[in-house]
């Protein structure tokens, strides 16, 4: 079974390498510079052809692929005008961010698909309460559905939740229960948990958990929930990145390494198809912004370099570029290192 989970692992990781290079391809066609080389895997070539002035391989490792540009390296670049040096800043960096961008193209394209086929969504239709908890002691029971809180209509889980949260002194419910209306007034009960940053917070509680039920969007519908998750995403994970950096999410709880990565997908991929193209828009998402960090070999160091040509009015030196892209790959390779050693470690700390 591992067999068919690593090979799940593997297409999701090439899938969106290959998406970012193909973004890169698709810019630096439309902007006019040649694209010597698509490649899908690493390694040994076991396949090519050549369409018009583009080398396509598929290799060995199908692990991720590349994209080399005529006239990349400034000592490459012979000042045709069809290579990457030869063009504006403007161009360049269009180019570089097209990658990251097919990144995001892809995630919110995943995500379409899934809430047409049918997403799972949590509903206000209780799945259980709690025992000893507020919402057990005045009577409410699963299968009740809550309509309102207070003066407000519900009509999500994220509803009942948020007005729960922010209430002060007693609430009243009112549910649905075998076609009849009831309210029931409760007293949410403060308690600690962990937020999905993993720090513990304070929170009102009812004791009450949701249905999960499979909601089907038409598309025009799927498109709106596909760019409000994605946007939500966006923000949730640069707020994980933020409190990374900060010290308020430990940095061995908020990374994670090929390793952790395919015990998620391997779990992941026995919860069915639509769980795993949430898991790939999640994962789009997070290489996409990771990869407009402004560190030396990443999309986002070549921009912050364009950035300083413009301001300059001159590049940097090559020497400069030079030591400023080892210093990125050294920054790379220790982050890299951390985090192999973080997930070996977490595996053996659970056994």
């Amino acid at each position: 079974m591992w067999l068919i989970d690593a090979l799940i692992f593997l297409v999701i990781l090439s899938v969106l390498i290959v998406s970012h290079e193909f973004g890169h391809f698709i810019a630096a066609r439309r902007s006019g510079i040649r694209v010597e080389k698509f490649a899908i895997g690493f390694g040994p070539v076991i396949f090519k052809i050549k369409r018009k002035d583009t080398l396509f391989l598929i290799c060995a490792i199908p692990l991720g692929g590349f994209v080399k540009l005529a006239g990349e390296d400034r000592n490459s670049c012979s000042g045709k005008e069809d290579e990457f040096f030869s063009k504006p800043l403007g161009v360049r960096a269009k180019v570089i961010l097209a990658g990251p961008f097919f990144n995001y193209l892809l995630s919110f394209i995943v995500l379409w698909v899934a809430f047409m086929i049918g997403m799972p969504t949590f509903d206000t239709t209780l799945e259980g309460v709690i025992d000893d908890m507020p919402a057990k002691q005045v009577g409410l029971k699963k299968g009740d559905r809550v309509v309102q809180v207070n003066d407000h209509k519900i009509k999500s889980w994220d509803d009942l939740r948020s007005e729960i949260i922010h209430s002060e002194g007693k609430i009243d419910i009112t549910v649905i229960r075998d076609g009849e209306t009831l309210r029931f007034k409760v007293m949410p009960k403060e308690t600690e948990s962990k937020d999905i940053f993993g720090r513990s917070v304070k929170r009102r509680k009812i004791g009450v958990y949701p249905s999960v039920v499979i909601k089907q969007y038409n598309p025009a519908v799927a498109l709106m929930k596909s760019v409000e998750r994605t946007v939500k995403l966006t923000f949730l994970i640069i707020k994980g990145f933020y409190y990374t950096f900060t010290g308020v999410l430990p940095i061995r709880e908020a990374v994670a390494g090929p390793v952790k990565l395919f015990e998620i997908t391997s779990d992941v991929a026995h919860r069915g198809f639509v769980a795993l193209l949430s898991l790939v828009s999640l994962l789009g998402v997070s290489l996409a912004i990771v990869n407009i960090f402004p560190i030396p070999v990443l999309d986002g160091g070549h921009v912050f370099l364009i950035l300083l040509e413009k301001i300059r009015k001159r590049p940097v030196s090559e020497k400069t570029e030079d030591i400023l892209t080892r210093i990125g790959i050294a920054i790379i390779s220790v982050i890299m290192f951390f985090v192999i050693y973080n997930d070996i470690t977490s595996i053996i700390s659970r056994k």
